[in-house]
């Protein structure tokens, strides 16, 4: 347990030094602090599992390293390979959760008479027409991105939220936390370019985007132990 919360210890203290780095615009610090993030959370990951990695799931974590540098070097230069980048881990982690949906549909047949499951259908819907509605300055193709990533966000959600109301363990727990932030930090993404120098909303999309790295490795850890190590 020592290396895993040295992993941690490490994870939150880049998330910290990062933070500063934004609030006092230091570029040397932000360089320094933001590469070493995401290798301390899949090093949380590694050891957590005792090395029976998931190739599928690091591919994700590396795109989602390398769209963070690329974005850190140039926003402008390298947005669209970035968003590719973002995009990719989606598509994966899309996969994930009908691999899991499925799974808890041979132990019992879903319920969806739930009246909160059908308003958050709804407010999801809201919130993807409305973001994409504010988008007023993006290129086509940046768009094209934008709505890709809004149908895969709602797809997931569909499943995170319909797994959630029908079972309950902390595998459940932490992919729905993952659902919310990667939905949160895409919001505030969005707010945050298009109403630029407002630092607060810059803020709560870095505060998200990097905890739901957190919440990401988190679920898949309880994923493979509860689903796998049983095997």
């Amino acid at each position: 347990m020592g290396k895993v919360h040295s992993a941690l210890i490490l994870y939150f203290a880049a998330i910290l030094l990062y933070l500063i780095a934004v609030l006092l615009g230091s570029d040397n610090l932000e360089l320094l602090s933001k590469p070493i993030i995401i290798p301390a959370v899949y090093y949380f990951y590694y050891f957590s599992v005792k090395g029976k990695i998931n190739f599928l799931f690091s591919f994700s974590i590396l795109s989602y390293f390398f769209a963070e540098i690329l974005l850190l070097i140039s926003s402008t230069d390298f947005l669209y390979p970035g968003l590719i980048s973002f995009g990719i881990p989606y598509l994966i982690i899309t996969y994930f959760l009908a691999q899991d949906f499925l799974y808890y549909l041979k132990k019992r047949k879903y319920s969806i008479n739930n009246f909160s499951f059908y308003i958050i259908i709804i407010l999801l819907l809201y919130l993807l027409y409305n973001v994409l509605s504010f988008i007023n300055e993006s290129s086509k193709l940046e768009f094209s991105f934008y709505i890709f990533n809004g149908i895969l966000l709602f797809v997931m959600g569909i499943f995170a939220f319909l797994i959630q109301f029908n079972f309950n363990n902390k595998t459940i727990l932490y992919m729905v936390l993952m659902v919310v932030f990667f939905i949160i930090s895409d919001l505030f993404f969005i707010f945050s370019k298009s109403t630029k120098d407002v630092i607060a909303l810059k803020m709560i999309s870095i505060i998200s985007q990097q905890l739901s790295y957190f919440f990401y490795v988190s679920y898949f850890i309880y994923r493979t132990k509860t689903y796998y190590f049983k095997k």
